[in-house]
């Protein structure tokens, strides 16, 4: 009970500093939702928006039970689940964080495949799409499209590695897959049209929400916290826009590369909210996405390590890198992950 009124005062209190910092930064509040907006319109709704659609639009039309039939020995092989899963995968690597746990949301509504394969699968089908990590991070934040195209290679291969590993660590579960399968039924063509476009826009609108509530809680963080390094830490924890931005000048790409891998919570909040009310376990969401962090920075750095770079002769790029968080870029991704594994474990401490 003391315990229960601890927690409970704790969360009143923090509240009522979040509610006073609003007051105090004000102006950086209002700066915060403004890079928000400009997110949101520029980047975050033309490459996440039209997938979403398309992404309902397969599911719900019946369009995944038919490809996926063709795929189901490779799925149940790989990962341990259904077929029909396998566009949904597809899309959720080629559309965007949100875009596969949307359908699996989808598929499951439908009783199209069991609770437990949806559950599972939304452990590693999330992964940044190409359009940002391709147009914005390769070339408008590095001026170079390979480097984009490297960290997304290596993200794709770390989702495939992290399904391989869920199916190691559910090898016991038992699915009825034909029950599922069974209730499905496909929509007229027309009607799965607007549902599936209704689904998209309303999982953008709550994406564009998170995006503005983060945003704005960075730029507060920038006039509470005089440490940089920290502060470094804090953007690539929170929000990937947010800390892509800031950290493009300073940051190596295996770095960006983790707080990609990882997310942030802004992305995590934003596939809670698509997953609607498909069940998973929110320790071992954050441990898959520190780990998926961990792997495509590692795979990141393997990579551009391979490929030949010019740099120029007198090019202070090695330096400014190499000070980042005073190591390698490695160095950095795994106190990141170091770090979010402390919160999480202070925060199952205070429960017990």
């Amino acid at each position: 009970m003391n315990l229960q009124r601890t927690a409970a005062a704790a969360k009143a209190a923090g509240l009522a500093a979040a509610g006073l910092a609003l007051l105090v930064f004000s102006q950086s509040s209002r700066e915060g939702v403004s890079a928000g907006v400009s997110m949101c319109l520029n980047v975050l709704v033309p490459s996440l928006f039209p997938m979403m659609a398309v992404t309902n639009l397969f599911v719900k039309s019946g369009l995944c039970a038919r490809l996926g039939k063709p795929l189901n020995g490779l799925t149940r092989l790989l990962f341990g689940v259904s077929g029909q899963l396998a566009p949904v995968i597809v899309m959720g690597l080629i559309g965007g964080y949100p875009v596969g746990a949307g359908g699996l949301a989808a598929l499951y509504q439908k009783g199209a495949v069991t609770k437990q394969e949806a559950s599972r699968a939304a452990l590693f089908t999330v992964c940044a799409g190409p359009g940002f990590l391709v147009n914005f991070v390769g070339a408008t934040v590095y001026g170079s499209t390979a480097t984009g195209w490297m960290i997304l290679a290596a993200q794709v291969l770390s989702v495939l590695l992290l399904g391989i590993l869920t199916r190691a660590i559910f090898r016991k579960e038992k699915y009825n897959h034909s029950h599922s399968e069974s209730k499905e039924i496909p929509l007229p063509f027309s009607q799965a049209l607007v549902e599936a476009v209704y689904a998209a826009a309303r999982s953008m609108l709550l994406i564009c929400a998170f995006v503005l509530l983060f945003s704005a809680i960075a730029e507060i963080l920038a006039q509470m916290i005089p440490e940089q390094s920290v502060l470094n830490a804090a953007y690539v924890v929170l929000e990937i826009c947010t800390a892509v931005t800031k950290l493009s000048n300073e940051a190596p790409p295996a770095l960006i590369a983790f707080a990609v891998g990882f997310g942030g919570l802004c992305v995590h909040f934003q596939i809670f909210s698509a997953l609607g009310g498909l069940p998973v376990s929110k320790r071992l969401f954050f441990l898959f996405r520190i780990l998926q962090g961990i792997l495509t920075a590692a795979l990141t750095e393997l990579g551009l390590k391979m490929l030949p770079r010019q740099t120029a002769v007198f090019s202070t790029a090695q330096a400014e890198n190499a000070a980042f968080f005073g190591g390698s870029a490695l160095s950095g991704a795994v106190i990141c992950g170091v770090l979010i594994c402390f919160f999480i474990s202070m925060k199952q401490t205070i429960k017990q």
